[in-house]
């Protein structure tokens, strides 16, 4: 084993635990369906943190060869992030499906909480991106428009999010982020 794959165990835990949560919820919703009163924003943006922790893990990839990943500081905050973004997905669907349960309520109520810690996660990612040299596209190089864009445009969604309550841009801007991430990465692969 690798000292690489040694440190990825932990973070692959900690993503797989909030996956499982996310599973356990959905769940108890479709064992609940008929006093379910649904509503799509828990459930697109469920699926937008589900995408997310598949990307980010994905993207643990990269940090096979960079020596500073495996350093304790950088370590602790790359556990920080996995940490937020387990955080922000355990708060993507109700963890109690009672007698009744309504989605918009429980949407409408946990708004603000769900997409600050979104906007942490990805303000947490954007350091880490910067500490990696993300911002370099190649060594003397800089990063591109879209380099910015794929890390502060979400941030500046999220954190409006939390802050604004049209209903449709609840609807929208996290669909448009899912089609953002499935054009983005469409060619990308894991390889040695």
């Amino acid at each position: 084993m690798t000292p690489f794959e040694y440190a990825l165990g932990l973070i692959s835990i900690l993503m797989s635990l909030a996956l499982a949560d996310v599973v356990m919820c959905v769940h108890r919703l479709m064992r609940r369906a008929r006093t379910v009163r649904w509503d799509a924003r828990p459930l697109i943006a469920t699926a937008l943190i589900v995408i997310e922790i598949i990307r980010i893990w994905f993207a643990q990839w990269t940090l096979r060869d960079l020596d500073t990943a495996l350093g304790f500081p950088v370590y602790v905050a790359l556990f920080g992030h996995i940490l937020l973004l387990v955080m922000t997905a355990v708060a993507s669907l109700p963890d109690e499906v009672g007698d009744r349960c309504d989605l918009g309520e429980f949407y409408e109520r946990n708004r603000t909480y769900f997409w600050g810690a979104f906007a942490a996660t990805q303000a947490a990612y954007f350091a880490l991106w910067l500490v990696f040299g993300g911002n370099q596209a190649s060594v003397g190089g800089s990063a591109g428009v879209m380099d910015w864009f794929r890390i502060l445009g979400p941030l500046a969604v999220y954190l409006l999010l939390a802050l604004v309550r049209w209903k449709w841009l609840h609807y929208l801007a996290p669909l448009v982020i899912l089609g953002f991430y499935a054009w983005l990465y469409r060619g990308q692969t894991i390889s040695m």
